[in-house]
């Protein structure tokens, strides 16, 4: 039901766009920045339920909290680069989206190397008996 409120409150905003393009251009930038916003906080009240469901897998599973951490880090860079590199893109600024997208994949870069050197590390301690 949920997935058809953000399908809806999409296609509205769009619609609203087209017809605000022709009179007044200036504003169908701030009718999709509303409404990408709207499904933004739509987005951060499911959040509870991925958290809920990241703590039954640890409960399951003995996991390094450091490492649903910084997995949760990573998906909010992936999340935040996209939505706004988005917006920078239909406000017609692609260099601008284009260096978000970049900067998002090098701190994605930066914040598993945890994970990477623990990685190796376990590899070479296997690898030395």
């Amino acid at each position: 039901m949920d997935m058809i409120k953000i399908a809806m409150i999409g296609l509205a905003a769009v619609l609203l766009a087209l017809q605000v393009k022709v009179g007044r251009p200036e504003y169908e930038i701030f009718l999709t920045m509303a409404a990408c916003l709207c499904i933004f906080f739509f987005l951060v009240t499911k959040l509870q339920i991925v958290l809920n469901a990241i703590n039954q897998i640890q409960n399951y599973i003995r996991l390094d909290s450091r490492y649903v951490a910084i997995l949760l880090k990573m998906i909010g860079i992936t999340y935040v680069a996209e939505f706004s590199a988005s917006l920078c893109r239909d406000a017609g600024y692609q260099a601008v989206a284009g260096q978000i997208e970049l900067f998002g994949k090098l701190s994605i870069l930066v914040s598993s190397m945890p994970v990477l050197l623990a990685l190796l590390e376990t590899i070479s301690q296997f690898l030395s008996q």
